[in-house]
């Protein structure tokens, strides 16, 4: 287990180098660049001093190696616009997309799994298609439009959640402060991305409950609950997983939409920020930190599919 834990972290070193090597040159090398940005209304002793200054008169490569040298370091450069640390900013907002993500992640698990069981415990009956059309339903709402009408609703009319923000401004921290506002960006995002967990859960289980084993278990007798839970759900919770991991990842890298309809300070906004200013090294930070995001949680699924199923070994 160890030699291949040490053997997916290489890999994932590999695709973080592969990751800043296409983002770097993709940002240096379009139209639009980090030289042009400077440029704008700026004299041309004010674009050299500048140039100079961020280091953008030298060659591409050069800048590369410089910039990922730094990073070895655990600099990852300057911010164009706010002038602090890249570092900093990712470390500021990196808490509130965790707070969001984890949030959202609980609920679409729990949500999904439990609604998914219900559908496969009933099947072709009104509990399945109740659950099914919720399901569709969740797949067609695009987050946005979802996230307008929530705010519309339960911020302008009922007056319940607050339509924006992480906290109340002038107001000291609670918790229950800080829930009323998680409450309508995670639910959103649970809400949109829940529907997937339902129909992998009610797929898998339907395929297990019809297994060998299981029809061997109920004919020697043993209760529908010691089926349920010691031989049909474990079984059924590898690509429950799959599904999971792949959600994690979309949280941390495809939550920008939501972090901006509710003004959600975290990396998404961030990199929505970054990308309107023309900040690089802000982007090249936000690219590099969710990259690593997405390596990690895979080999953390990976890890969870030998831990649940015993069939699958990485020796």
């Amino acid at each position: 287990m160890a030699a291949y834990v040490v053997r997916r972290l290489l890999q994932g070193v590999v695709v973080l180098f592969l990751i800043s090597v296409i983002t770097f040159l993709l940002i240096n090398l379009a139209p639009g660049g980090p030289t042009s940005a400077v440029s704008l209304g700026r004299t041309a002793e004010e674009r050299e001093a500048v140039l100079r200054q961020y280091g953008l008169d030298r060659p591409v490569l050069i800048r590369y190696f410089d910039w990922l040298g730094g990073v070895l370091r655990g600099d990852l450069g300057e911010s164009y616009n706010q002038g602090l640390p890249v570092s900093s900013l990712l470390a500021q907002r990196m808490g509130n997309t965790l707070q969001l993500a984890l949030t959202a992640l609980t609920l679409t698990a729990l949500l999904g799994v439990v609604l998914g069981v219900l559908s496969a415990l009933h099947k072709n009956r009104w509990p399945d298609h109740l659950i099914s059309s919720l399901a569709t339903v969740g797949m067609s709402v695009p987050a946005f439009w979802l996230g307008i009408v929530a705010i519309i609703v339960f911020a302008v009319q009922l007056k319940w959640l607050p339509s924006s923000g992480i906290f109340t401004v002038g107001q000291e921290f609670s918790l229950a402060d800080r829930l009323r506002h998680l409450a309508m960006p995670a639910g959103v995002l649970a809400f949109t991305l829940m529907p997937n967990v339902i129909r992998i859960t009610r797929s898998a289980l339907l395929e297990v409950l019809t297994s060998d084993y299981v029809r061997t278990a109920r004919a020697k007798g043993l209760p529908e609950r010691v089926v349920l839970l010691k031989h049909t759900f474990k079984n059924a919770m590898v690509p429950v997983i799959a599904i999971l991991g792949l959600i994690t990842t979309v949280l941390f890298s495809g939550s920008v939409v939501v972090e901006s309809v509710f003004g959600w300070a975290g990396l998404g906004r961030l990199a929505i920020e970054a990308a309107n200013g023309r900040d690089y090294p802000v982007i090249l930070g936000v690219t590099l930190l969710v990259g690593a995001i997405v390596v990690v949680v895979n080999l953390l699924v990976d890890l969870l599919y030998a831990a649940v199923d015993p069939r699958i070994s990485h020796e």
